[in-house]
């Protein structure tokens, strides 16, 4: 199967009257950027073609485990069992995060992965980590991946970006893993017990604010190891139903906004946001693919002009899966974003 097979426009002429108008009509849908003629079957196959793809990776990484670049020994092993929310959405090996741990006794396994995302000979450029939400017994795990990003980035900010609620018709979707505003927790013995470096690591809610819309809350935290800290914003927008898509796309562009507007303090090594659902594919992958194609809506335009026969939602999913598999996990949510793609285009 080719996956990169461009799709066939067919033009049909028909020898009446109407035939010439017809034919008109069919070339100035050419001439429209793809994303802005592809029919609901069209996004329907592409993305079970994704699906057929990822299957083969996950059955290549399987059978291959000491060889395949799609191999999920850690996420799998027994030893790291009980740190994944869902038996079926790990990382791959090849791009998941490492905790910071003194050695080699000890797991170093988080269910994250790092994301880049390049679109256009690099125009666009944007970089993630995509996590699973946290569980109680990995609270200390996630807070110590978060201090141990940012002393790599070798900035003091860090981002948190929570899409999805704590609760969902009585199950439990994510631990509620901050502390409330006035708390400071201490998660030195749990480090320790861990094998983790940042065994003095403490976690305190100094402010909590709604946005305008009261579409999510954000929470600012201090995270601090020895003489260092990071301040972390927290967002958490909890109106996203699992496997679903949000009731409008306002309040993701609301929420793009204001994160960038937090990376633009550290414009020298602006600081990753670490992105988060209940399993890290779902919700995650298709904020992240917004974020990244249209939270430039000018340059998002540019580049569907000069290229318009590229699928960019297709490429975007492509190259997420590439690197966390399930991102962008239902049809509903894969046509969300190109419901999107299309309302900017023409709207805006």
């Amino acid at each position: 199967m080719n996956i990169f097979k461009k799709p066939i426009i067919q033009i049909n002429n028909i020898g009446n009257s109407n035939g010439k108008s017809l034919n008109n009509q069919s070339q100035q849908q050419q001439q429209q950027p793809i994303l802005l003629t592809i029919t609901p079957q069209e996004i329907r196959n592409k993305f079970d073609e994704l699906n057929e793809v990822e299957s083969n990776r996950i059955i290549e990484g399987l059978n291959s485990p000491t060889t395949s670049i799609w191999s999920l020994t850690a996420a799998i092993s027994k030893q790291n069992k009980n740190r994944n929310r869902y038996t079926n959405v790990t990382p791959w090996n090849e791009t998941r995060v490492k905790l910071p741990i003194k050695q080699d006794s000890y797991s170093d396994y988080i269910n994250a992965s790092y994301i880049n995302l390049s679109t256009s000979k690099n125009s666009m450029k944007n970089s993630y980590i995509a996590c699973q939400g946290p569980l109680d017994n990995t609270r200390n795990q996630f807070w110590s991946m978060c201090f141990n990003e940012s002393e790599k980035q070798q900035n003091d900010i860090g981002i948190i970006v929570m899409v999805t609620p704590l609760i969902e018709q009585g199950l439990v979707k994510c631990d509620k893993y901050w502390p409330e505003l006035g708390e400071k927790w201490s998660f030195g013995s749990k480090n320790l017990e861990d094998g983790l470096i940042y065994d003095d690591l403490t976690v305190e809610n100094i402010n909590e604010s709604y946005d305008e819309n009261n579409d999510y809350l954000l929470t600012e935290l201090i995270l601090k190891s020895g003489l260092k800290q990071k301040k972390i914003y927290h967002f958490y927008y909890y109106k996203w139903a699992d496997a679903r898509t949000p009731p409008s796309s306002i309040p993701l562009q609301n929420l793009s906004n204001h994160i960038n507007e937090i990376k633009q303090l550290d414009e020298q090594n602006p600081p990753v946001p670490i992105v988060h659902c209940s399993a890290g594919v779902g919700r995650s992958g298709t904020f992240m693919v917004y974020d990244h194609l249209f939270k430039n809506k000018a340059k998002y335009k540019e580049i569907l002009k000069s290229n318009p026969t590229k699928d960019l939602i297709y490429k975007t999913v492509f190259q997420l899966r590439t690197q966390r598999m399930m991102m962008v996990q239902t049809v509903y949510q894969y046509n969300f974003l190109y419901d999107v793609a299309r309302d900017i285009y023409n709207n805006e």
